[in-house]
């Protein structure tokens, strides 16, 4: 029995753009734009740069959010019902039942950023909230130490500053986030504006040409 050997030889793979003279039907090649190709490849990698989780600043979210979970039942606590009765304005009641929705979102905000560390809306959108209810919280404490009991407001508050330090990390972090986009965004641009040189170079025989306009109908 005779065996056949068949050499199989790799060729490096060519791409190339095919187009038509003015007057033949031969196509002719060009070689491909490589810039055009450089530019979405940049443009990819630096996506899939970005999208590298953060295993640190996911903690940190996870803090922030097991924060949230225990000044809740202490809001609980509170009765702003008995301070109206007692004089205390009808705001206390509002800013008490905003307070614990706020932090209720608090804690669901957290934890959907664990699963994606690197969104930027979705983080600003998180601190915003954090920053606005905490000065709600600061206004709502005024009522507990004045209508209930000062040494619960103490409580409450102490709690709460405890995620000053995770605050300022997403801060930063959300700073490292705007500051690679900017990056991404800046390297794609420059790519794509030498990408339009090139083209701008290039002999008008080997732009395609406009096709012509229908002639209109004589009358």
């Amino acid at each position: 029995m005779r065996l056949l050997f068949v050499n199989f030889e790799p060729r490096p793979a060519r791409f190339e753009v095919r187009r038509r003279g003015p007057n033949t039907g031969d196509a002719k090649r060009s070689p491909a734009l490589p810039g055009a190709l450089t530019a979405a490849m940049l443009f990819f990698c630096c996506a899939a740069f970005a999208q590298q989780p953060d295993q640190d600043i996911a903690a940190v979210y996870n803090h922030v959010g097991l924060r949230a979970a225990r000044i809740q039942p202490m809001l609980q606590q509170l009765h702003p019902k008995d301070w109206i009765a007692s004089g205390a304005p009808d705001t206390y009641l509002a800013q008490w039942t905003t307070a614990i929705e706020q932090f209720r979102a608090i804690e669901s905000d957290m934890a959907a950023l664990t699963q994606q560390p690197e969104s930027l809306t979705e983080t600003m959108k998180a601190l915003f909230r954090v920053e606005t209810t905490n000065q709600l919280l600061a206004s709502l404490m005024g009522g507990v130490r004045k209508y209930q009991n000062p040494a619960l407001a103490d409580l409450i508050e102490s709690v709460a500053a405890e995620a000053g330090a995770d605050i300022e990390s997403i801060e930063q972090h959300l700073l490292r986030i705007a500051q690679d986009k900017d990056q991404q965004f800046a390297l794609v641009d420059r790519e794509a504006q030498r990408c339009r040189a090139t083209l701008s170079k290039q002999p008008a025989a080997s732009r395609p040409a406009a096709p012509a306009r229908p002639a209109r109908p004589t009358q």
